[in-house]
């Protein structure tokens, strides 16, 4: 189980606004300490879609538009996205956060604990 402190601030500013994936990235790096970050990374994105906490998609004109699929595709979908750019998303990440109500929900009882 992945504790909820790890993805927080994410879920607290996903309340605003959207939110880059370098976010997701960053917690992954800071939470996996000298293991790989990278599979931690996964899996934290996989918990996030599979408890309906977050959708991951990109911003359009229209604003965001969810990518469809389950957790697996939508992790594949990222990695090949971050893989093209080395796993820098500064570079120009396609994919982006945005809260569900559930991650709202769960969000306002973060910041009052």
């Amino acid at each position: 189980m992945i504790d909820n402190r790890v993805f927080a601030d994410i879920l607290i500013e996903g309340m605003e606004d959207w939110v880059p994936i370098d976010q997701l990235i960053w917690a992954a790096k800071e939470e996996a300490g000298g293991g790989s970050w990278k599979n931690y990374f996964a899996e934290l994105l996989v918990f996030l879609v599979e408890n309906d906490l977050i959708q991951i998609g990109e911003l359009t004109e229209g604003g965001f538009s969810p990518w469809i699929g389950e957790p697996a595709r939508i992790l594949q979908l990222v990695t090949e996205d971050l893989e093209s750019l080395s796993w820098d998303p500064r570079l120009g990440s396609r994919a982006w956060i945005s809260n569900t109500g559930t991650g709202n929900d769960l969000a306002r009882t973060l910041i009052t604990s």
